[in-house]
Order: structure tokens, then C-alpha cells, then sequence
């Protein structure tokens, strides 16, 4: 039996699943001071009739870390870059980085060893992060070795990444740090939790991409865990419902936020190059997904005669016994949703509507017409960037593949709602799967293990590196792209087994570059790059 938890900013849901079908869902309020109690009042509602042994493994998204980012609460970082010459980067990056000599060029030959760090260490954490340190990670590991003992953590940017974009791979390094202690308490709290309740099952938690690991290992990459609620989203509405092959704008409406992502042929669009972290990009494997200040809880105001309904959310609504009126007081009045005291709903509503001469039920559709059209603007500008993306190929200019939406999916507790006011502005048909108010708890009781890994070869030098694990192999006899493959396979087992994955998840290969160097001009040897990864996506259909 699977357990799903969705820690989310409005509401923390449970489900558990049994063999493909959804046995019992809890929707509790999420309590930010104190995240155990509410973690505990879902498990309570979901365990009522279940016995905690017949749980097999626990699975966990969260908004703990997003929020930690967004609002700016992360740990400092001491940043260490061992850049070599070329474009400075330093106003790039979140912080002032402490520049150390020395270069590896761009085949992994360490041109001049790194330096020695003579300033003291200012904060607890660190990151270390060198220039084409994925084709030879020794000197940002020697660096990072070094200076151990003046940290609690040190990330390595070639651990948490094997592209080649070395300020991407910095900004990651620089938030794994960033969130450790914030990512190591919640891990802390939520197993003493499950604790609590005898549940001694496996316990992992969502990344980014979609893929699940344990906590414990997790606690190595924890900015991985960054935007695990718009991924247990996709994960819920790929086990909730069949996609098909439309172009198809899905939407998970929370309390909160309403997140958007974009289907085509029955799959989720994901960022090409990592995600952005505040205004920063990353190398951190992610959807597609664009967050928008709307939800069921968001503040609705008046500001210089006109309707604001979010980007913030001030509490519960008025209907719950809060005391800013919000989208779900409007929802209520319009008879679309029904909870809560709906009297006080439509006192707020109505001394809202006095400040603009209007009566309840007119305020109400304003303020809904306003909510619907900040999505379908921020619907309109996903799209538009989507078909502003690079074109690379002749094949792409002659037949363009514009993402034109054909279909709406709406999951979320708002869903029920507000789904429908949007799909008929928008004039496209809806759909809401069942059980769409804990898709994310779905998505990430059924998510699939998974883990990448980055092979790269260089026959001239004989070596091979795995930047992930820190592998570097000498004396490598290795020429074609097949043996390479097939090491990188080998690699993917041995870290799957190492983490205790599930043994059935099949492999596959992501990418495979192969390029020539050229020797007097002869191409006698290669640089081949071969990335495998385990199958993404869910394990079962619910």
C-alpha cells in the first residue's frame, strides 16, 4: 500500500492507494509554525481503519523549500569558484563569490592546480564550484576536502549536475547549501512524525524532475526538492487521467498559487536547461510549470476603485473564520462551492461590493471575472514563450510546431470551482479527473525512483569521468559511442542498487554527443557524452 503526503502552502493532503485505487484522502490545513501538527492530523484521518505495517512505502512532496527560496530565508553561503579566465560571471550569481586561482580547461586537464582559500569561513555552509569541473571534478573535490573542516555542508557543483554551463551549476550549488539546515529539520520533523504513527516504511521525496528518492539521500541534493508541488501536480494528473494527444493547458488551482503546464502528445513540457531559482536559472532538472498569485484563499481588495484579488494569501477565508474576504467567499456566494459558513461569505462579499456600489452577487462575479482573467493572461503568456522557443532545425521553420491549446485540465482543490469559468472564457472543453482535489498527494504516492547520471569519455586521454559520483577512470581503452553506453548503464544499476531503487525501473537514454578532435588535421579520437537515466513518470494508473 502507497502513502502520498503533499505538504502544500494552503493545505497538507494524504492519500493511500491500493493496488491502483484510492483507498482514503485527508485534507488538512497546513500549519507552517508547527508542520507536525498538521502532518499528523492527515495521517490521523487516513490511517482511521488502516494498520501502519500494511504501508510499503511513504511518499512525500512539500512546499518547504520553494517557500524558504521565494521568501528569501534561506542560510548564507560562503561561494568558492575556481573560474580560470574568460566571461566573469560574478553578478550572475546570489552571492559575492570568493574567487580561488587555477583552471581546467575544457577536455578536464587541470591547466594550473587551485590555490590556497586564506579568508576565514563567514557562515556555516559553503558551496564549491569550478569551470568544466564535470569533466574533471578533482580540483573542486580536493577544494571542497580541504575546507571540510570549517563547515557543517559543502556542496560540489559537479555532484549535482554533469551539464556543461558552469553558472547554472553554481546557482544550484549555491542553493543546495543555501537550504541544507531548512531541508535537514524538515526531514528531522517529518520522520519523527511518521514515527508517532508506527510507520516505519521506506521514506522518499519528490524532486524537481518528477522523480522520487529517499529522504536520507536527499539530504545530499535537498535543492533538488525545490518546486516539488507544480511536479506531484503533473505526477497526479498523469495517474489521474489519460492526456491524450491534444495540446492540452493543465491547472492545479490551490489555496495559494494556480500552477500552469503544458502537455503535448499526452507529456509534460520540461524546462531544456534547468529551472530558475528566484530570478536565478539552474541546472536543477524540472517541469515546465509557471506559478501565478491565484488560488481559493487569495486576498481580494479594492485599490483605486478597481478589483485585486491576490497575489497574497492573508489567512483563511472569511467563510472559515477568517477575516479578509477571498476567491472562495466570492465562489461561495455564486453557489459553485459549499463550505463553511456561508452567511459570513456573503457579509464579506457585500460590505466589499458597498466600497463600489454593488450588491453581493455582482461583487462576486467581478471578483471571479478578475481571478479567471489574471490565469488566462498568465495561460497566454506561457504559451506565447513556449512558441517563442528556439528554433534549431530547417524541418522546424517549414513545418512549425506552434502549441496551440485545445483542451483544459484542471486539477486542485479549487478545481471544481473556478475550472469552469475559465474554460468558457477560454472557449475550450474541460476536464476534471476524479479525485483532483489531492492530485498531488496521487502524484506522489505514485511516483517512479529515478536518478540520471552523466558519462563522459575522452579517448585521447584515456579517461572517463561520472561527475554525479565523483568517478574518474584512467587509462580507459573505451572508443565507441556503444561501450560507452553501455558503462553508463553499468553506473545507473550500481547507483540504483546503492539507493535501494526498485530493481524493475527500466533505463534509458536521455542523450549521446560525440564529438571529433581534430589533430592536424585529422580526426583521430573523440569526446563522447553520454547521459541514462532511470524511466520517469508514475508506476500505476489510478
Amino acid at each position: 500500500m502507497l502513502l502520498g503526503i503533499d505538504i502544500g502552502g494552503t493545505f497538507t493532503d494524504a492519500v493511500l492507494i491500493d493496488s491502483g485505487h484510492i483507498v482514503a484522502t485527508s485534507k488538512c490545513r497546513t500549519t507552517h509554525d508547527n508542520i507536525m501538527q498538521g502532518l499528523l492530523s492527515a495521517l490521523d484521518t487516513v490511517l482511521k481503519d488502516i494498520r501502519a505495517v500494511d504501508i510499503d512505502r511513504i511518499t512525500l512532496s512539500t512546499t518547504v523549500i520553494t517557500n524558504t527560496v521565494i521568501q528569501k530565508q534561506e542560510e548564507p553561503v560562503d561561494l568558492y569558484i575556481i573560474a580560470g579566465p574568460g566571461m566573469n560571471v560574478s553578478d550572475t550569481l546570489p552571492t559575492k563569490p570568493i574567487l580561488v586561482s587555477g583552471y581546467t580547461n575544457h577536455r578536464g586537464i587541470v591547466v594550473e592546480p587551485h590555490g590556497l582559500v586564506v579568508s576565514a569561513a563567514s557562515h556555516r555552509v559553503a558551496a564549491v564550484s569550478g569551470k568544466f569541473s564535470v569533466r574533471n571534478p578533482s580540483e573542486e573535490k580536493a577544494l571542497a576536502s580541504e575546507m571540510m573542516h570549517n563547515y557543517k555542508y559543502i556542496s560540489e557543483g559537479s555532484k549535482l549536475s554533469g551539464t556543461l554551463n558552469f553558472p547554472r551549476r553554481t546557482v544550484s550549488a549555491y542553493f543546495n547549501s543555501a537550504v541544507y539546515v531548512t531541508f535537514k529539520n524538515f526531514k528531522e520533523t517529518v520522520i519523527q512524525a511518521l514515527r508517532k504513527r508506527g510507520l516505519l516504511a521506506p521514506v522518499y521525496i519528490l524532486k524537481a524532475d518528477g522523480g522520487s528518492l529517499p529522504i536520507d539521500t536527499m539530504i545530499e541534493r535537498p535543492v533538488e526538492t525545490v518546486f516539488t508541488g507544480p511536479a506531484a501536480s503533473i505526477l497526479g494528473l498523469m495517474a489521474l487521467d489519460n492526456m491524450g494527444t491534444k495540446m492540452t493547458v493543465a491547472l492545479d488551482i490551490g489555496g495559494t498559487t494556480t500552477d500552469i503546464s503544458l502537455w503535448r502528445e499526452g507529456r509534460p513540457l520540461m524546462r531544456k536547461h534547468g529551472v530558475t531559482i528566484r530570478e536565478y536559472p539552474s541546472a536543477v532538472r524540472g517541469f515546465s510549470v509557471q506559478s501565478v498569485g491565484i488560488g481559493g484563499e487569495s486576498a481580494v481588495s479594492i485599490h483605486d476603485g478597481k478589483v485585486r484579488v491576490g497575489p497574497f494569501r492573508q489567512g483563511p477565508s472569511v467563510a472559515l473564520g477568517g477575516t479578509i474576504p477571498t476567491l472562495g467567499d466570492a465562489l461561495i456566494v455564486l453557489g459553485k462551492a459549499n463550505y463553511g459558513d456561508e452567511k459570513a461569505a456573503r457579509a464579506a462579499i457585500e460590505t466589499l461590493g458597498h466600497q463600489l456600489g454593488f450588491d453581493e452577487q455582482t461583487m462576486a462575479e467581478k471578483i471571479v471575472t478578475k481571478a479567471v482573467t489574471v490565469i488566462e493572461n498568465a495561460i497566454h503568456s506561457v504559451v506565447e514563450e513556449e512558441n517563442k522557443r528556439p528554433i534549431y532545425v530547417v524541418s522546424d521553420i517549414v513545418n512549425p510546431d506552434r502549441f496551440i491549446p485545445e483542451q483544459l485540465t484542471v486539477v486542485g482543490g479549487t478545481a471544481q470551482s473556478l475550472g469552469r469559468f475559465i474554460s468558457e472564457s477560454m472557449k475550450l472543453p474541460l476536464h476534471i479527473p476524479p479525485s483532483a482535489a489531492v492530485a498531488n498527494a496521487v502524484g506522489a504516492a505514485v511516483s517512479r525512483s529515478f536518478v540520471e547520471l552523466t558519462v563522459h569519455l575522452d579517448t585521447k586521454k584515456k579517461t572517463l569521468v561520472v561527475p554525479e559520483l565523483g568517478i574518474v577512470e584512467n587509462n580507459v581503452t573505451m572508443n565507441t559511442n556503444d561501450e560507452v553506453i553501455k558503462r553508463a548503464f553499468f553506473y545507473l544499476q550500481q547507483e540504483a542498487e546503492r539507493l535501494q531503487l526498485d530493481e524493475n525501473s527500466p533505463g534509458e537514454i536521455v542523450s549521446v554527443e560525440d564529438f571529433p578532435i581534430i589533430d592536424d588535421w585529422h580526426s583521430m579520437n573523440r569526446l563522447i557524452t553520454v547521459k541514462v537515466q532511470l524511466q520517469s513518470g508514475v508506476c500505476m494508473h489510478v
